[in-house]
């Protein structure tokens, strides 16, 4: 069926013209979209069609569906277009059941992630093609749209190129634009040099040898100081306070295939360059399927036509003096400089892979934590410590990265047990601890309003049992959280008798929201939260009012700008590169200010390649550049707020006050 753009309405939105082919639309400010009234009418499974933005930045768009009498969305798919450039999009209205967030890239699109509640098809409304809101009004091209059973056999991408030689955005003029690769060796050089913090009273660790704590332990480890507040100690016992970036590697690789004709260059049959090319296959999840790509890195390429087989050695130097330099003590998550050799220059945190997960699933990633088969796999991870245990640069491991169960908001594990149509142990469990609570049947339906002529009637699937029946949303809740216990406990517990020497730093959980999954934190040494907003207090507020005891780790923050050279902004937006520095101070020391707060952490320290990573992520978040040059307004204030760190910790320094700037993120 093709979609007919002409029965279209428009809300916060104008329709500039349509015909049998398309339409052309001016989406307001404040992510306007137009309707799909045959999306409702039609049966096709997929809804394909061309996009172009007619503007100079990419867009964040917007799919959303929208139940009726409610003014918010139920759930969206939310993906990037790059600028001028046609793209192919394909969104599966399967995924109205919320069974994942991510999905694999098709050609020319960039990220694609589902927000929000389950919904049925037939209970939608209105389903409508808009933006995210935006700092002024876009002009979008659509064409060709039509649902369809089948996916589209072909995703044309434009011979249009983008990319210029050294992995830049070809299509605009900035500060520092590296032009030629003398310039490109006169910046590396410039930036070279011996690395050193430049406050006295840091030990080599970063920490403040003024304030010694305890005794040192000869590895990273935690203090709660008479005045309540929680602390990191380094090796030898002093405070430390962990600031850096995520990704401290070698450039951030970038998404080519399909590209190849948008780049200046790619060394495809020259061997000197092997090494900053790959091809393969990855599954993100399990329960995603395979995803094949080829991918550069043009951070590397440009270090190797300066440095030749001297490039890594060089990258590390450069590196080191650039982060130390300016007042950072630590790497963040996805470390690369001094790993696992025990005679590193800068400490780091890093994450155990292969979190276990089970046959079958629960929920998205979550898996049957009450089998057999998550204690034995959780076993088997944690052995990969035994390679780690003794390094004293390393702060501690993460168990994992944002557990993609945690997006949906209000989530109750318990009810997808009961959805979930498969003999599950959780299943099991979950029945026991009703006929333990209940002892009869007709107890239970008393409490829960139900009329179950046995407990075997729980074996069926039941959907979205605590909204159905709010009588047992407490049982619900109450049994949530003890899975939730259960999936941090096994493995924790299996990581501490593998390796006594270093901290559990927890989840990284995508927000702090959900009261049930502070569950289980007292299997952890340190607390972590992803917090992308401008003031972490909130957070990092909900997580202490909880009940969780133990230091807080800001595990990933940032902000882009669009004035020098990428196309989206990241996560938050703020208007100019002296306001990516206002909110590194902002954010920064309100974490330190915080009794509870003990590290903060940028994601990340790389720019993304201007056509998408992996996953098509292309924001200007990184502390330096595809040719490896700092931001100068962003590193003089890490320097500022390096400066005072401690102060600020320990309550003798106010934090700063001066909020960021901000505009509507560009990122999906």
């Amino acid at each position: 069926m093709n979609i007919d753009f002409r029965r279209s309405q428009a809300r916060d939105a104008g329709i500039l013209e349509a015909d049998e082919k398309g339409c052309t639309v001016l989406l307001g400010a404040g992510g306007g979209g137009i309707s799909l009234p045959q999306v409702n009418e039609g049966e096709g499974r997929y809804l394909t069609g061309d996009v172009e933005v007619l503007e100079d930045h990419s867009t964040a768009m917007m799919f959303r569906c929208f139940l009726p009498g409610e003014e918010k969305e139920r759930l969206f798919m939310r993906f990037g277009i790059l600028p001028r450039f046609k793209t192919r999009i394909c969104l599966d209205l399967d995924l109205l059941d919320n069974r994942t967030i991510f999905t694999n890239r098709t050609p020319g699109t960039l990220k694609l992630v589902v927000h929000g509640q389950r919904t049925r098809r037939e209970d939608v409304e209105r389903f409508e093609l808009g933006m995210e809101e935006m700092y002024h009004e876009v002009t979008v091209r659509f064409e060709n749209f039509s649902l369809t059973d089948t996916l589209p056999e072909e995703f044309p991408v434009p011979k249009k190129k983008m990319v210029d030689e050294f992995g830049q955005w070809k299509n605009g003029e900035w500060p520092g634009k590296i032009h030629s690769i003398e310039e490109l060796k006169e910046t590396y050089h410039r930036m070279e040099g011996a690395a050193a913090y430049p406050f006295p009273e840091w030990n080599i660790w970063g920490g403040d040898s003024r304030r010694k704590l305890k005794e040192g332990t000869g590895y990273f480890s935690t203090f709660k100081s008479a005045d309540g507040r929680w602390h990191l100690t380094d090796p030898e016992g002093c405070d430390y306070f962990s600031l850096g970036p995520c990704g401290t590697r070698a450039g951030e690789w970038g998404r080519i295939d399909s590209f190849e004709d948008c780049c200046d260059w790619l060394p495809r049959e020259d061997p000197a360059y092997a090494e900053f090319l790959k091809e393969g296959s990855r599954r993100r999840t399990a329960y995603m399927p395979v995803d094949h790509y080829k991918m550069a890195n043009f951070s590397g390429m440009n270090l190797k036509k300066v440095y030749g087989g001297a490039w890594k050695e060089k990258w590390e130097e450069i590196s080191c003096h650039i982060l130390m330099g300016s007042g950072i003590n630590s790497q963040g998550n996805f470390p690369g400089l001094g790993v696992g050799c025990g005679n590193g220059r800068l400490a780091y945190v890093r994450e155990l892979p292969g979190f276990p997960v089970t046959q079958t699933l629960i929920f998205r990633d979550f898996p049957d934590v009450l089998s057999p088969e998550y204690r034995e796999r959780s076993e088997a991870y944690a052995r990969q410590l035994e390679a780690w245990k003794e390094d004293p640069w390393l702060i501690g491991y993460f168990l994992r990265n944002e557990p993609e169960f945690n997006f949906v908001e209000n989530l109750a594990i318990a009810d997808e047990v009961l959805r979930n149509p498969a003999q599950t142990f959780c299943r099991k469990g979950l029945l026991t601890f009703l006929q333990e609570k209940y002892t009869s049947v007709e107890a239970l339906n008393r409490v829960w309003g139900t009329g179950f002529v046995s407990f075997g009637d729980l074996e069926k699937p039941i959907p979205d049992c605590s909204r159905r029946y709010p009588g047992s949303e407490k049982d619900i809740r109450e049994f949530s959280g003890k899975l939730i216990t259960e999936y941090i406990r096994i493995p924790s517990l299996a990581c501490r008798a593998v390796d006594p020497n270093h901290l559990n730093l927890g989840l990284r959980w995508s927000k702090a929201y959900n009261g049930d999954m502070m569950k289980g934190w007292e299997y952890f040494d340190v607390f972590s939260i992803n917090c992308y907003d401008f003031d972490p207090t909130r957070d990092m507020d909900f997580v202490k009012n909880a009940g969780v005891d133990l230091p807080i780790l800001l595990g990933e923050f940032h902000c882009g700008a669009l004035d020098r050279g990428l196309t989206a902004t990241g996560l938050k937006g703020v208007a100019d590169q002296k306001e990516r520095g206002v909110m590194w101070r902002y954010f920064v020391e309100k974490v330190a200010a915080h009794p509870y707060g003990v590290a903060a952490h940028w994601f990340q320290y790389n720019d993304q390649f201007c056509l998408g990573r992996y996953d098509g992520e292309n924001y200007q978040i990184g502390m330096v550049d595809v040719c490896m040059q700092p931001y100068p307004e962003l590193m003089e204030a890490v320097f500022e707020t390096s400066r005072v760190l401690y102060e600020v910790k320990n309550g003798e320094k106010q934090p700063y006050d001066r909020k960021p700037k901000p505009v509507p993120m560009i990122g999906y």
